[in-house]
């Protein structure tokens, strides 16, 4: 069972729930001990080695005419004010969805900008250097 979980779970995050590949790991036989008296009729395969990088959601043999990624961020703004103009709350959150049409199994990276400013033009041209409004992201 702590084998199972170890791989279903890095870190407190799920990485592997296909239960195609997570079968591997269950055996019917139970693993002896080295000290065991009794020999050894044959060795218990090892799952991990039969695991390491399978892929159970991406079929093999994927070929793409044009090897393309399309990254969509999606983003959503909410404020709530009061009636005297106050802000009772507010937050940004977002998500970045993407699909993927890559030819076999490649390495992709994939970076942002260092730093972003944002701020409004006409702001920007009516104050003098820089006053503390501007949103960097990094």
């Amino acid at each position: 069972i702590y084998e199972l979980l170890d791989e279903i779970m890095d870190f407190g995050y799920p990485q592997n729930l296909s239960p195609e590949i997570l079968k591997l790991y269950i055996t019917q036989e139970g693993v002896r001990s080295p000290f065991s008296s009794k020999p050894k009729d044959k060795p218990v395969p090892n799952a991990t080695l039969q695991v390491t990088g399978a892929v159970g959601w991406r079929r093999e043999g994927l070929s793409y005419k044009k090897n393309e990624v399309f990254l969509d961020i999606v983003e959503s703004v909410n404020l709530l004010m009061s009636s005297k103009g106050n802000v009772l709350r507010c937050d940004v959150t977002g998500k970045v969805l993407m699909k993927c049409f890559l030819s076999g199994m490649p390495d992709l990276k994939l970076g942002l900008n260092d730093k972003i400013g944002l701020e409004k033009e006409s702001e920007m041209k009516s104050r003098p250097a820089k006053s503390g409004k501007t949103i960097e992201l990094d």
